[in-house]
Order: structure tokens, then sequence, then C-alpha cells
């Protein structure tokens, strides 16, 4: 059992080692293709394209029945599960990409664009792609083989984004630019997958088989159409009413913040969910998961969104140039949406990993229905209207997802609060330092990109000295937790630059709690901040020395 704990922790903590390369590698890519491409093609081709996304997607939750996510919450997966998957996906991909390239003209009559239809029928061959490589992709997930799904990630955006859809762009191909670059990446992602899992791709027809696999995963997929219609009804309204170019000037603008902090949060939580099926049916030790990686996140979106906010017209320009103006106020009131999106992120997985699907199902549709009727009375606002009511259905349904919590898991409110309290507090400072250099230097004429990049330079200098020279005790533990299963034993030479650096913090996180550090673990805490507390076995401190001194011994030091 220990070690089964102690392999669940090392694949995690890899895992979000991989991941979050990955999240910086596609940031950086992302940046740098959204510049270039910003400036090849008009704000309608992004339109066309978001609406175009907005119809497949409707596809995309049916075809895959949660047959993706069933794979990897089942304890004990089968040979037969594995082809039960693969055949559905495969054959429910090729139905509905074949429903949408024959009900385009119906869609595009709803969202009165007919110029959306060759981009629909276009696109509908990614959800056979994706059907086509969804097992292969759940079996990765499952392993924990982040460090794979890593660099087939990198490098699928890489070839089919910044090379094959900006050299589209570039010899003026407009918007299917953007669809050539999907359709590639959703190619590559399938060859690249099935090379790294070779399962049985034999279709099984026997309904005995589906049975298990489906009570999950059609009420997974269920849930997570819901919870598309809420993330697509501002993009299907905007669309709708004010057109393809007012919707490509909110997309671009709220793409801003969503990209950073999509990438960010949807890796963890590729992470996060196999850890927590696999402890599900301890509620105290998730509760515990749950509460660090809020604590952990949350220490970075926030700060985030508070320096984007503050900063976002030197983004735009920078980014996008000085003809998307509009985009400044929209992605001002956006970030206070992502502000929150630790706390419903988080909440989601937990039930996902506990199957607590009922009451996920009724949350969500509860908020999709009052999000339609703000954005509805909103929308005679415009796009500042669409955006603040998205900002006030975030906060209901962070309020929902609080109550449903401390039913789940037994988590006060007050726990929860806490948990969010350093991210705050981090997010305050870092836009108060970025307002002050905005204020001081923007009148003396400093170039745009100068004062964007000084503005990025005292936000991370602002995080990192909460983070990690003065954190906050809550915050504080969980650095800690983290921080011993990334540079080891302390008794072993540094393999790296990089854990000596690591080593220093955790030596200073030690001190500010008052100890001498022997161990970079705080008292009765256990090495995975994802993990609850464990009671070590603490030897006596001799007279005289400096401090309190927290030394592992025996079976406590392999506690995980």
């Amino acid at each position: 059992m220990a070690r089964e704990q102690k392999n669940l922790t090392v694949a995690t903590v890899n895992g979000v080692k991989w991941t979050m390369v990955a999240t910086i590698v596609n940031s950086v890519l992302q940046i740098g293709y959204t510049a270039v491409m910003a400036r090849l093609l008009s704000p309608a081709a992004f339109g066309l394209v978001a609406l175009a996304g907005v119809i497949l997607r409707f596809g995309v939750y049916f075809a895959k029945m949660g047959m993706e996510r069933a794979i990897v919450q089942k304890p004990d997966l089968t040979e037969q599960d594995v082809r039960v998957a693969f055949t559905s996906s495969v054959l429910l991909g090729l139905l509905f990409a074949g429903l949408l390239v024959l009900g385009a003209p119906l869609a595009a009559r709803i969202v009165h664009q007919p110029e959306v239809i060759p981009v629909v029928r276009a696109l509908a061959i990614g959800i056979f792609l994706s059907g086509l490589n969804g097992t292969a992709m759940s079996l990765l997930h499952r392993a924990m083989r982040f460090r794979a799904l890593a660099i087939m990630e990198m490098l699928s955006f890489l070839l089919s984004y910044l090379g094959l859809g900006m050299l589209l762009a570039w010899q003026g191909f407009g918007v299917w630019a953007l669809v050539g670059a999907s359709l590639g990446q959703g190619l590559i992602i399938t060859v690249f997958s099935y090379s790294a899992v070779r399962h049985s791709v034999r279709l099984l027809f026997s309904w005995a088989a589906y049975r298990p696999l489906l009570a999950y995963g059609s009420r997974m997929s269920v849930i997570s159409f819901v919870e598309f219609v809420s993330m697509s009804l501002d993009t299907l309204l905007i669309g709708r009413l004010l057109g393809p170019a007012a919707l490509g000037i909110y997309t671009r603008g709220s793409m801003l913040i969503a990209l950073p902090v999509h990438l960010l949060s949807s890796n963890v939580a590729k992470v996060i969910f196999p850890s927590f099926s696999k402890v599900q049916a301890d509620r105290a030790k998730l509760r515990d998961v749950y509460l660090s990686s809020i604590t952990l996140i949350a220490m970075v979106i926030t700060p985030v969104c508070a320096g984007v906010m503050v900063a976002a017209p030197e983004i735009v320009l920078v980014m996008l140039g000085p003809h998307w103006l509009e985009a400044i106020p929209i992605l001002r009131v956006i970030c206070a949406t992502y502000a929150l999106s630790a706390v419903t992120m988080f909440a989601g997985v937990v039930c996902d990993a506990t199957a607590v699907l009922t009451w996920k199902l009724n949350l969500n549709v509860f908020y999709v229905l009052l999000l339609a009727g703000l954005m509805f009375f909103c929308s005679r606002y415009g796009l500042l209207g669409v955006a603040w009511a998205l900002v006030a259905g975030e906060l209901v349904r962070t309020l929902l997802y609080t109550v449903l919590m401390r039913r789940v898991l037994a988590a006060p409110p007050l726990s929860l609060l806490r948990a969010y309290g350093p991210g705050v507090l981090a997010g305050l400072l870092a836009a108060l330092g970025i307002a002050a250099v905005r204020h001081s230097l923007q009148p003396l004429g400093v170039p745009t990109v100068v004062l964007l990049g000084l503005e990025m330079l005292v936000g991370a200098v602002v995080l990192g000295s909460l983070g990690l020279l003065y954190p906050p005790a809550q915050l504080r533990d969980v650095l800690r937790r983290l921080l011993a299963r990334l540079t080891g034993s302390p008794g072993t030479v540094p393999a790296s630059p990089v854990v000596r650096v690591l080593r220093l913090v955790a030596a200073r996180l030690a001190r500010l709690d008052g100890e001498t550090l022997v161990s970079p673990l705080p008292a009765g805490l256990s090495p995975n901040p994802l993990q609850p507390d464990a009671t070590p076995d603490l030897q006596p401190v001799p007279p005289g020395s400096p401090g309190k001194a927290a030394v592992f011994s025996g079976s406590a030091a392999e506690v995980v």
C-alpha cells in the first residue's frame, strides 16, 4: 500500500512537472502565433472559426459519450473495456461528423451566418480524428504518462499552428489557415497517440460490455455538454446579434487571459483527475488534496488575472495591434471570471472522480439557465454587457460549488477562503505594483513594448517574493510539501543547480516557520503537497540548538 501511494505521488509530481513544461512552451508559442495571426487575418476570420467551433462541439460531446473519462475513472480496466471505448468513439465520431456536414446549413441559419457552412463542414473531419485518437489519449492519461502527452502536445502545436497555419495565412488563405492548423493538429495527435499506445483496434459489439462504461460515460457526456453550452453562450449570442467582426474582437480580447489560465488549469486538471480518482474512497484525504490544489493554482491564476486587468492596454497593443483597442475593456472584465476558476475547476474534478454526477449536472443546468437570462438581459449594453453577465454567472457558480463541496467533502466555506487567501493577497500586491509602474512611466513616453516588459517584470518579482521569500502560512505549508518531493532527501548531493536553488528556498521556508531545516518538511507534514499530513517520528533537539528542528527517522521519511 505504501509503495502504491509512493508511486502515485511520484507520478503526480512528474505529471505536474511535464504539464508545466508543456504549459510554458505552449504559452510562448501561442503568444507568437497570436501576435502574427492577428496581423495577417481579420477579426471576421477569427469570428467565423469561433462560431464553427461552437457548432462542432455540439457534436463532439455526444460523439465521445464520456468514454474517455470513463476509461480513466474505472478502477479495473480490461481489454474488453478498451475495445468498447474505441468502437464507440470511432463509430460515433463518424456519425456526428457526417451529421454536421449535412446539417451545416441549418446551423448557419441558427447563428445567422451563412459564411460558416464550409468552415463547419471542413472542421467536422476533426470530430472523426478525435474519435480515432480518444482511446489512446485516455490510456495515456490513465497510465499518467504525462511526459509523452506533453511532448505530443508541444510538437503537434509547433507543426500544425506555427508551421502549417502561419504558412497558409502568409499565403493569403484567410480563414482556411485557421482550419488547416486545427485539422493538422488533430491528425498529428492521432498518429502520435497510437504510436505511444498500441491498443486493440478490433471493434466490439456487445451491450453487456458497453453497460458499465456507459453508466458513467453517458452522464459525463451530458454534463460536459451542459458545461460546453455555458461556455459557448457568449459566443453564440454575440455572433447572432452583433456579427462575426464583433465576435472576433470579443474572442481575441478574452483569449489574452483565457489562454494562459486555460493552459495552466486544464493541464493541471489532466494530472489531478487520475490522482483524485485513485483516492476517491478516502474523502478526508481527497479534501486535503482539493484545498491544497486550490492554494497552489490560485497563487498563480489570481495574480495573473489581476496583473492583466491593470496592464490590459499594453497587452492588447503589443499582442493584437492598434486596431483591436475595443478588446481592452473586454479583457479587463473577463479577468474577474478567470480569477474564480480555481474553485469551479477543482470542484468539478472532485465530482468527476467521485462519480457525484447528478449534483454536478443539476448545478450546471441551473447555471446555464441563469447565464442565458443574464446575457440576454445584458446584451443590450453590447460586448461589455455580455462580459459582465459572464462574471456575475461565474460568481454564482462558484458559490454553488462551494456548497456542493461542503456536502461531498465536508469542506467548510472558511477553509476555501483560507485556501484562496494567499492568491488574493498576491493578486492585490501584483496589481498595485504594475499600476505604479504604468502610471509613473506612461507619461514619460516609454515605448509600449518596453512598458509591458517592465510591468511583467514587476509582477513576476512581486509574485516570486510573496510565493517563495515571504509566503503566508497557508501557502508555506503547501510549498514545503512540494519542495520536499522535488528536492529529495536533504542528505543527498543535489543532482542539478535547480535542486540546490529549491533547497535554499526550502531552508528559508523552514526558518520562517522557526525551524532548523534537517528535512525540507515542517513537522507533521507529508512530503506530497497533494496528500494529507503524516505524523512523523521526531528526534529530540539537543539543548542549545537554534530554533526547532524537525528530523525524520525510520518509516516516517518514507511517508508519501
